[in-house]
């Protein structure tokens, strides 16, 4: 709530630069109380240069060091994209 409450002032210095700060706010304070959790996460996973852990419920994405092993920064989603599945083999599909 405070966050809410600080944009709040913000938005009172710079209109146009607050108000976007009040949406992601609010919108962030909603998705945090009744989205997913993320408290189940995978192994991590690497993959053209980029090392992750993704959420068992909900598919959300996190940074993993795997120096350090530890998880950081905030969970994402990543777009679909066709050249993702090039790397499968085509000769398991011919089987089906």
């Amino acid at each position: 709530m405070s966050a809410v409450l600080g944009n709040l002032e913000n938005y009172s210095h710079d209109a146009g630069k607050g108000l976007a700060n009040v949406t992601f706010s609010v919108a962030n304070w909603v998705g945090n109380l009744f989205g997913c959790q993320h408290r189940e996460m995978s192994r991590p996973f690497s993959r053209q240069g980029e090392t992750y852990r993704v959420c068992i419920n909900c598919g959300a994405r996190r940074h993993f060091d795997d120096r350090t092993w530890v998880s950081s920064g905030r969970h994402y989603f990543k777009p679909a994209r066709t050249s993702d599945l090039q790397d499968i083999d085509k000769t398991a599909l011919r089987c089906l």
